[in-house]
């Protein structure tokens, strides 16, 4: 009796886990992102407050430069959408994306939407 409690225990804890990891059978058959790798990469965009052009870089782990510093700043959520990044200050840098690339900054300290370009 123990092994079958036990055996229920663990498959109800495998779909638990499979489910909160997207793991269903309900998922769509679309092509499989690396979202890691869909972010990664460096924009820029214009500053139109300080008249500036900035660079914003992306790494493939997701560490975040803008002008070549690296923002000290914690991955909070990532999906098709948007990458939301913490802060060490407690403000949020979210990344917006369409269906192909990155596309907006939003800088939650200056309250702040700057639209990206792919550098060329």
């Amino acid at each position: 009796m123990k092994k079958k409690g036990l055996l229920l225990f663990g498959a109800g804890l495998l779909a638990g886990i499979s489910s909160s990891f997207g793991l269903s059978h309900s998922k769509k058959n679309s092509p499989a992102v690396s979202l890691p790798l869909f972010y990664a990469g460096t924009w820029q965009y214009h500053d139109d407050e300080r008249n500036r052009d900035h660079t914003i870089s992306i790494s493939p782990d997701l560490r975040l430069k803008v002008d070549n510093h690296e923002i000290k700043a914690t991955v909070e959520q990532i999906s098709n959408e948007h990458l939301i990044y913490l802060d060490r200050l407690g403000y949020h840098i979210t990344i917006k994306a369409n269906e192909s690339r990155p596309i907006a900054l939003i800088d939650e300290t200056d309250d702040e939407v700057y639209h990206l370009k792919p550098m060329q």
